[in-house]
């Protein structure tokens, strides 16, 4: 039987392409299905980085409520829901954590939800794994590993506004009437 050099050629990509560090991975934990847990590479010192997770199914049957994280050189994680307002993008603590209904799932894409860290005291390389944990309202804390990827499609915040600073005066000064004829307006002293 011949076989085709591409059907060769697609078996051994899909083999080598399952097997890169690269490729998504799962975690379980008790009846939690957890679909590749991942964390922005960030440089040791980096201010930041955030974290994902693609799905996390519960095949219980009892609800579980996800709070937090923990990566080994990034501390912990707070759990963040990001929002859209108008094309600007901010976000807010998710207080309550996330409810997993039993037989149940949650999608955590990084435009609606990030685990942020402070600052990175080791580097998190791409194409590696790092050590973490996911804190669960019933099951703790418990042992996952994150897939350190380039990956920056998380939505960008806006940043506060900046508060103009009036410059200094070394004194009173008299306002001037901008074009309105009022009686009072002259008088205004800033």
């Amino acid at each position: 039987m011949k076989v085709p050099i591409s059907a060769i050629t697609l078996a051994a990509a899909l083999a080598i392409g399952f097997a890169s560090p690269g490729s998504a991975h799962q975690e379980t934990a008790g009846k939690l299905k957890i679909g590749h847990p991942w964390i922005r590479e960030a440089a040791a010192g980096a201010p930041s980085t955030y974290a994902c997770i693609i799905e996390i199914e519960n095949d219980g049957d009892e609800p579980e409520t996800l709070l937090g994280a923990t990566v080994d050189g990034g501390g912990t994680g707070v759990l963040y829901q990001i929002v859209e307002k108008d094309g600007h993008f901010s976000s807010k603590i998710a207080e309550h954590g996330l409810l997993i209904k039993p037989h149940g799932a949650i999608e955590l894409p990084p435009t609606a939800y990030q685990f942020k860290f402070g600052k990175i005291t080791k580097a998190l390389i791409a194409d590696s794994m790092v050590e973490g944990t996911l804190v669960f309202e019933k099951l703790h804390a418990v042992p996952i590993h994150f897939m350190v990827e380039q990956d920056d499609t998380a939505p960008k915040e806006d940043a506060a506004p900046a508060q103009p600073v009036p410059p200094a005066r070394p004194g009173p000064a008299k306002a001037k009437p901008m074009g309105y004829d009022l009686p009072w307006s002259k008088d205004l002293t800033w």
